[in-house]
């Protein structure tokens, strides 16, 4: 058998396994580390409430006081659910007179969520455990352990 040496590509490809291992390791050892204790210094427990419209009854009984509220893109905690309100929905409707007035829409209900959880306020936005990003009426898609509703954000309170 002939002993063979390591060519020009070899070392090369060599050299570009070492450079993803290593940056593997930065991201992983130092960058991580970084972002991980800066959540936990910049965050507050913060309130903030969101608004579910048109919903049934079976929605809002489905919606507790202590349920864990998870993003849906992320798979992210982003609180706890503290208050649960609701009333009967009205719509504008207009009559024959061609008067417009509100009326009870039957069997739809608007809820309103007060939910807290961990908020940390960065330069740009107000991000739900650190990952979540919360605007002022910006809908998101959540869910909990026994609903899926899309809510709109309708206050933080920092």
């Amino acid at each position: 058998m002939a002993k063979r040496r390591p060519n020009v590509i070899d070392i090369g490809i060599v050299l570009v396994l070492l450079a993803v291992i290593g940056l593997v390791g930065y991201k992983f050892g130092v960058v991580n580390r970084r972002e991980a204790t800066s959540l936990e210094e910049g965050s507050k427990i913060t309130t903030y409430t969101a608004f579910i419209g048109e919903v049934r009854m079976f929605t809002v009984n489905a919606l507790h006081e202590g349920d864990l509220i998870f993003d849906e893109k992320t798979g992210t905690c982003i609180g706890e659910i503290v208050d649960v309100s609701y009333v009967q929905q009205r719509r504008s409707v207009v009559d024959a007179r061609g008067v417009a007035g509100q009326v009870d829409f039957p069997d739809y209900y608007d809820v309103t969520l007060t939910i807290e959880g961990a908020v940390v306020e960065k330069e740009e936005a107000y991000y739900a455990s650190g990952v979540v990003e919360l605007k002022a009426n910006s809908e998101m898609l959540v869910y909990t352990k026994y609903a899926k509703p899309i809510i709109q954000i309708t206050g933080i309170d920092m």
